[in-house]
């Protein structure tokens, strides 16, 4: 592969990622939070971001990152091959690529599914039964998130140091 062609997808890998983790952080340490805090209008808070898309946004920068890391580290491995693969800087490239992995398979499945409730929920008329599940619904949100953004972070730092090895 050509030098442009390497350089153009791990700038498309890198900015991904970084859109991906920025995003996740903003959600993670405030706009949850408050969403939470502001009761019953933080649901039509949440309903507006899916229907302008966040879930897409989420699902597309998650995805541009993984397939542009798995085509990169395709790359590394050839011109490597296992002995590249398995020392300290393969390590932690494959390390961080199952962090972000995980933090896009725990972001898809369980953020995007309380969104998608929380949003459905704003739309029920209001009860106790349902300000609980609301609840409930934003206590998982909140621990998965700080669990997914934790997971990115990792990943980051993972691929940013293994370059030095």
């Amino acid at each position: 592969m050509d030098i442009q062609m390497l350089s153009i997808l791990r700038a498309a890998h890198i900015l991904a990622a970084a859109l991906w983790l920025g995003a996740g952080a903003l959600l993670t340490l405030y706009i949850m939070p408050s969403i939470r805090c502001a009761g019953a209008a933080g649901g039509g808070v949440i309903a507006e971001s899916m229907r302008r898309g966040l879930g897409i946004f989420m699902a597309s920068t998650a995805g541009t990152t993984i397939l542009t890391g798995l085509l990169l580290y395709w790359i590394w491995f050839a011109a490597r091959g296992a002995s590249g693969t398995f020392g300290t800087g393969g390590i932690m490239l494959l390390i961080g690529a199952v962090a972000g992995l995980a933090a896009a398979v725990m972001g898809g499945s369980i953020l995007g599914r309380v969104s998608a409730e929380l949003a459905r929920l704003a739309t029920v008329p209001p009860s106790e039964v349902t300000q609980a599940r609301i609840v409930a619904l934003h206590e998982r949100g909140a621990a998965v998130s700080k669990i997914v953004l934790t997971l990115l972070i990792t990943s980051m730092l993972l691929m940013i140091f293994s370059r030095s090895f």
